[in-house]
């Protein structure tokens, strides 16, 4: 794939013509991976994306190979736990000889309700404001714990991805959440997700019950119909990788930066801090700051 074919694929998938200058930045990243046979379907998609959600999808998964790749630590693409289920997981890599990790990779894009208010004010004064109150940030909060049940299980809760649970076996879900929340979602949003209202102070708690928060006996019926629908992602997921892309406007040319959520009931502190270890040469611990 040469670069006029990249620039063709982003205006086949519906990119107005304003990221040119991203597309050199892009095309040096697509380059560092195309020299390893594991991406080849990867780069595949890009060349042959005709629709914009895809094709910023495939981005993602590339910026985050590069940021991986460009520090010496190879990933493998899109491979199988277990070769009796169709599904694969994105990425795979060794952390040491007995530690394995599987990165399953989501893209999260702005709700349709905040898109089209921008989108109107947008038209009518060339400039947009929207306020978001607590219980907006709770629906998102919500929102993205339901996509990340959709990566692992059906509605009904039977698995589609992390089979294995056995010794040395990392399980983790990637979510990119830059564009959620205008882009505000922070460490608190992101313990919120994974381990409830108990992991953050009284005033940023909003009434959520995170994937791997226990269960106790005060707790009301609707809550342990909730713990009970988390049970396969308690059981199999250790941790959540919270990406943010720097600058969160550009859509094609930009580097990722991480937050990390571990689930306490299956992840131990020498594991966690070997997995950070690397992860840390790869992209920086996310920092909030005015953009």
């Amino acid at each position: 794939m040469n670069k006029q074919v990249l620039e063709d694929a982003m205006i086949r998938s519906g990119w107005p013509r304003v990221w040119e200058d991203q597309l050199d930045g892009l095309w040096s990243k697509i380059q560092r991976l195309s020299s390893r046979r594991e991406y080849q379907r990867l780069l595949l998609n890009i060349k042959n994306s005709n629709d914009k959600s895809n094709l910023v999808a495939s981005i993602l998964e590339v910026t985050f190979a590069y940021q991986f790749e460009s520090v010496g630590i190879e990933l493998d693409y899109e491979v199988k736990q277990d070769p009796s289920h169709p599904s694969s997981v994105d990425f795979r890599w060794k952390t040491s000889p007995g530690l394995t990790v599987y990165i399953e990779t989501r893209l999260l894009q702005q709700d349709k309700a905040t898109t089209d208010s921008m989108d109107s004010q947008l038209r009518a004064v060339s400039a947009w404001s929207v306020a978001k109150d607590g219980d907006d940030e709770r629906k998102d909060i919500i929102r993205v714990q339901q996509v990340i049940l959709e990566k692992v299980q059906k509605e009904d809760g039977t698995p589609t991805k992390f089979f294995s649970g056995k010794q040395g076996t990392i399980n983790i879900v990637s979510v990119d959440i830059s564009q959620i929340i205008l882009g505000m979602f922070d460490h608190d949003d992101c313990l919120l997700v994974g381990q409830g209202d108990p992991a953050v102070a009284p005033a940023c708690q909003r009434g959520v019950f995170g994937l791997f928060q226990e269960l106790r006996p005060e707790y009301p019926d609707r809550i342990r119909v909730l713990a009970d629908s988390y049970s396969h992602i308690k059981k199999t997921l250790h941790g959540l990788l919270f990406l943010f892309k720097r600058p969160k406007q550009e859509p094609f040319n930009y580097s990722l930066e991480y937050f990390l959520v571990w689930n306490p009931s299956l992840m131990n502190k020498a594991d966690a801090a070997e997995i950070c270890d690397q992860i840390k040469r790869a992209m920086p611990l996310y920092k909030k700051r005015e953009e």
